[in-house]
């Protein structure tokens, strides 16, 4: 299956909303990364990548715990803004599925809901096996899908009564990393060992009064969809949209269950 055009969306979608991720995406992705680096056990002078790095926060936090760390990102924009927010840690534009560094080079290969975007996540965990060295630790989230997630249960819900899926490009599967089964044996395949799975109950704190517009700027993969679907259908959308989320409004904030799960696992 050709999932080019599902890639470039994404790519462009990330540079338009890289100065948005601050004040929309990190408000559930943040709470993820305590969780993230408690798994990866750094040590002061660990040489880590951050592996879709987005504005640069995993790199961040991993430096502030004395790691020597650095970023890639296949967007533009969000590298862009990584190296204006940290200019003290080195940023480049490059592909999880390709990375552009040598065999046995990094402590840690930590990514932070990145494999939900790429196009072959079994690729991008074998790249990260190449870049460990010995006994290096791979740890990866993603979020958990719609039976498991009350947001994304909600969300696509309303999607599948509604929006013609049909006319969205072709797209892997994106809650396949959600199964911790599939991820256990996908991350055996490559060659790690010592794999641990731990489920974070990330809250959205979304501020209102739509739910609907704030999650337009929250992702990539919902309006890539809604985009491609008729106004009258947006609208619809949109309508029963804000409506199931209002229970979930006080003092002007959405508070939506919406968890992630890490994955560790130790290169062979």
């Amino acid at each position: 299956m050709d999932y080019s055009a599902f890639r470039d969306g994404e790519r462009v979608g990330w540079s338009k909303r890289a100065e948005l991720y601050g004040d929309a995406t990190a408000r559930a992705t943040l709470q993820t990364i305590p969780k993230l680096l408690d798994h990866a056990r750094l040590f002061p002078g660990a040489k880590v990548l951050d592996a879709g790095c987005g504005p640069g926060f995993v790199a961040a936090n991993a430096k502030l715990l004395g790691a020597v760390a650095e970023g890639i990102d296949f967007s533009e924009g969000m590298v862009e803004q990584a190296k204006n927010q940290f200019p003290d840690i080195n940023f480049s534009v490059a592909d999880v599925e390709n990375l552009p560094a040598q065999d046995e080079t990094f402590d840690a290969v930590l990514s932070n809901i990145v494999l939900f975007h790429v196009t072959d996540p079994e690729k991008a965990m074998s790249e990260a096996r190449r870049v460990l060295k010995p006994n290096g630790r791979f740890v990866f989230s993603q979020w958990l899908g719609p039976d498991r997630s009350e947001c994304y249960r909600l969300l696509f819900d309303v999607l599948g009564r509604h929006a013609d899926m049909s006319r969205a490009d072709p797209a892997p599967n994106a809650y396949i990393l959600s199964d911790e089964v599939n991820v256990f044996e996908m991350m055996k395949r490559v060659g790690f060992t010592d794999i641990k799975s731990e489920i974070v109950e990330n809250i959205l704190h979304a501020p209102g009064p739509s739910f609907f517009k704030f999650f337009m700027k929250f992702g990539v993969r919902v309006p890539l969809i809604l985009e491609r679907q008729e106004q009258d259908v947006q609208n619809t959308i949109q309508k029963e949209i804000d409506e199931l989320t209002a229970p979930y409004l006080s003092d002007g904030v959405f508070k939506l269950p919406m968890p992630s799960v890490v994955f560790s696992g130790r290169a062979v």
